[in-house]
């Protein structure tokens, strides 16, 4: 006996599983969408972080820059410190300041022929920043496998708008291609950023004394055969400019060819003896003690006995600014500074020569006493400030220089960054 299903049941199954897969279909659509939306989602924050690792990067680049373009320690190809005296600065190394125009240039290397500008560059790995600083050719640096991210920035300069400014130009990416270069055009899922601004030079000398030796105050050099030399007829000859009386019965002069000995000298400048300590340090250096001390490149110093050993280390380990807190005794033979290198050394006391000491650039001190010299035995060639009064037994050479100290305010100072000049892009 056969029995029958109700037909009217079999119809309700059916329905029932057309809309139990429609309920699933329905499910797995939602399902996805919001797969999609979530990978989209993990997408747009994986592409915020690397910008962000991009944009952090250029900035720490501009920062590291700008710390090293002050920095007169001297570098090797690394970026590391190298005792080498034939070994340069940063700032040598990347840039050329012309004197006396004070035009800065990028220096360049020569890419197949092509005039290329230095670039140094760093990145980021698992041990930390790795840095290069060529001399000649494009950056070296390790790269990061396939598919990592080594956050890195590459630094160059461009010529600024006019003389004593730097363009300085810093891109910033997740991963470095070969020559040091930020670009995401050959790299996947890379970001990069740049950042660009302007650099001012500050000269640590902002105005070139016009004699060998001023002295806001008395010269008191006796019978010694104190000997003051300015051939520069661009500075009128002036040799000795002292804002009280001059005693020096034994002075050696000279002056430009054709001109007389009695415009070689001028004692009794009211205006410059009114002058405060303060005041005529800054009319040359521009800015007070303080501030000049405080100069990224500045050697600052404290001695209590003779600093020759210590001004000298000083020089030695690429320092062309000097500060003595305090005063400043040098016993001779030394040597400081030379005519490619000019050196500027400042004491807030008193300075006491004693010997054959020979500095090629400029001295400033409260006081100046020069001992136990003879004729071509001790020297300046530059110049000499001083503040108070200046008085010794020795024969010591001033020789006012204008070519150096045109070197000096070239190559001897600071860069600060422009104000409104920034911006990233």
């Amino acid at each position: 006996m056969r029995h029958y299903r109700p037909r009217g049941r079999r119809q309700r199954g059916v329905a029932a599983l057309v809309v139990t897969l429609l309920l699933c279909l329905t499910m797995v659509l939602a399902i996805a969408f919001a797969h999609r939306d979530i990978a989209a989602e993990e997408r747009r924050s994986a592409n915020d972080y690397r910008t962000a690792q991009a944009f952090e990067a250029a900035e720490a680049g501009l920062e590291w820059a700008l710390a090293r373009i002050n920095d007169p320690t001297r570098l090797d190809i690394d970026c590391r410190p190298r005792a080498d005296p034939a070994a340069r600065s940063w700032r040598d190394r990347m840039l050329r300041i012309a004197a006396p125009t004070g035009i800065v240039t990028p220096a360049t290397w020569s890419d197949a022929g092509v005039a290329t500008a230095l670039q140094s560059a760093c990145v980021r790995g698992a041990s930390g920043w790795t840095c290069s600083c060529p001399a000649n050719g494009p950056a070296t640096l390790p790269l990061a496998g396939d598919g990592a991210t080594a956050p890195a920035f590459a630094v160059r300069f461009g010529t600024g708008p006019r003389p004593g400014l730097i363009r300085v130009t810093v891109n910033g990416c997740t991963r470095l291609v070969a020559g040091g270069v930020c670009t995401t055009a050959a790299i996947d899922h890379a970001a990069t950023a740049s950042h660009e601004t302007v650099w001012a030079w500050v000269p640590a000398l902002r105005s070139a004394p016009t004699a060998a030796l001023t002295v806001r105050g008395n010269v008191s050099a006796g019978g010694a055969a104190l000997g003051v030399h300015n051939r520069d007829r661009a500075s009128a000859g002036l040799a000795l400019h002292a804002g009280g009386r001059i005693e020096a019965t034994a002075l050696r002069l000279s002056a430009p060819g054709g001109s007389s000995f009695g415009g070689s000298i001028a004692s009794g400048d009211a205006e410059l003896a009114s002058l405060s300590g303060d005041r005529f340090f800054a009319r040359h250096f521009g800015m007070d003690k303080e501030a000049w001390s405080h100069q990224r490149g500045v050697a600052r110093i404290a001695c209590t006995t003779d600093c020759a050993h210590v001004v000298a280390t000083s020089i030695a380990a690429g320092h062309r600014l000097v500060y003595v807190d305090g005063d400043l005794a040098l016993t001779g033979p030394l040597q400081i500074g030379s005519s490619a290198e000019p050196v500027a050394i400042v004491a807030s006391g008193a300075i006491r020569m004693t010997a054959g000491v020979a500095i090629h650039g400029v001295l400033h001190g409260a006081s100046l006493a020069w001992n136990d010299t003879t004729p071509g035995s001790a020297s300046i060639q530059g110049a000499a400030l001083v503040e108070g009064d200046y008085g010794g037994d020795g024969a010591p050479d001033i020789v006012h220089d204008a070519a150096l100290l045109s070197l000096l305010q070239a190559r001897a100072g600071s860069f600060v960054r422009i104000n409104g000049s920034w911006k990233d892009f």
